[in-house]
């Protein structure tokens, strides 16, 4: 039987599991008799060492966002380290384990050990193919290996970037889209009709506050906000897996009648597509779920790095607006319902640009690489 590794992080947040997890139920779904397997690099390289990097990532994030902004723009300073030192000292963990479990296809849907898979490859004499699943809007040169077989990549301008700055050729970049539930991809009832099954009044104007798996961002001071300059409004709050932010809105906020709080939601597509607009962070994902949906986003303080370059994109294709004053935000909420045709407009744009079947092209592929290492040389 085949055999597919995803390899993937939960070192900053959930998003690159979920990429992975949606890309796992994608192979379910195009190649059911396919072993397929997700698991964390960091975590069978060593533990304390997972711990220690979750917990400097989460406090730079929280404390000194711009540190890691100046960061991850050092790409190619930061990158070449990735691919000589580090990747050979994670490779050296990794490659009996690998050896043991002989996938012929790995994926990964985070950067961090990718460059490990690549020295492991070269060593091994390609006796598996390599994929990376670049989980955001843009590439960083983190990302990038030469061992790396092909790339799923979000978009045009995220291909044309590979292309053009790190040479890879074309036929090795595929324009899948980041990978999301398959769920995105099924019809779904009315927003009334999902109001109602929610739980939610299905007449009211409908806004979806969320800050990513871990509820970062000023979530908090956005819903006092809302709630006093937005009355005729109806608030979903999905705080993700931050138990206390969670425990600290239900205090304040948990008597409100127009507001709904939610922890971690194993499957967003109901939600989104009961919202007519989110406020969140711009994760890849987050953002690739949002324009399945065709549900305008408000993005509100993003992190430095990845999600100031997806900001600038979703942006640029005119799908998202930014404001990081959360009380400007509400009135700029306003203004936009008093312009129904622009509403319109914006939901139309992220409908064209977001791919609900991501993870089954992305799956599929997956699958012609399987039979690219099945054909003899």
């Amino acid at each position: 039987m085949k055999r597919v590794l995803i390899l993937t992080e939960t070192i900053g947040g959930n998003g690159h599991y979920q990429a992975a997890r949606s890309l796992c139920q994608g192979l379910s779904q195009v190649e059911p008799e396919l072993n397929a397997e997700i698991c964390c690099g960091m975590h069978r390289v060593s533990r304390q060492l997972e711990q220690l990097t979750r917990a400097v990532y989460l406090n730079t994030l929280q404390y000194a966002p711009a540190l890691w902004g100046a960061a991850y723009s050092r790409e190619g300073e930061i990158s070449d380290r990735f691919r000589t030192s580090l990747g050979k000292l994670l490779s050296r963990r990794l490659q009996e384990w690998l050896e043991e479990m002989q996938p012929d296809v790995v994926v990964c849907t985070h950067a961090f050990c990718l460059s490990a898979m690549g020295v492991i490859k070269e060593r091994m004499g390609d006796r598996f193919r390599l994929g990376a699943a670049i989980t955001d809007f843009d590439v960083n040169g983190f990302w990038i290996h030469p061992e790396v077989d092909f790339f799923l990549v979000a978009h045009e301008d995220v291909a044309k970037k590979i292309r053009r700055r790190f040479g890879v050729p074309d036929e090795a970049i595929f324009r899948t889209g980041i990978p999301i539930d398959p769920e995105f991809s099924k019809p779904q009832p009315p927003k009334s009709v999902l109001r109602r099954m929610l739980g939610l009044d299905p007449d009211r104007f409908t806004i979806l506050l969320m800050g990513g798996g871990i509820g970062m961002g000023p979530i908090e001071e956005c819903l006092y906000h809302f709630r006093r300059e937005l009355p005729a409004h109806q608030l979903v709050v999905v705080t993700g897996k931050n138990r206390s932010l969670y425990e600290r809105l239900q205090e304040q906020f948990g008597s409100d009648p127009r507001i709904r709080l939610h922890g971690f939601v194993d499957s967003m597509v109901h939600y989104m597509h009961a919202a007519d607009i989110i406020v969140s962070k711009p994760g890849g994902l987050t953002s690739s779920e949002a324009l399945a949906c065709g549900l305008p986003i408000f993005i509100c303080q993003p992190i430095p790095g990845q999600e100031e370059r997806n900001s600038r994109f979703l942006m640029r294709k005119r799908v998202a607006l930014r404001q990081d004053e959360p009380g400007e935000m509400a009135r700029q909420i306003l203004s936009l319902m008093e312009n129904p045709e622009m509403l319109e407009e914006m939901s139309r744009r992220a409908r064209e640009l977001g791919r609900p079947d991501s993870s089954l092209a992305g799956a599929r592929v997956i699958r012609e690489h399987l039979l690219m290492k099945s054909r003899p040389v």
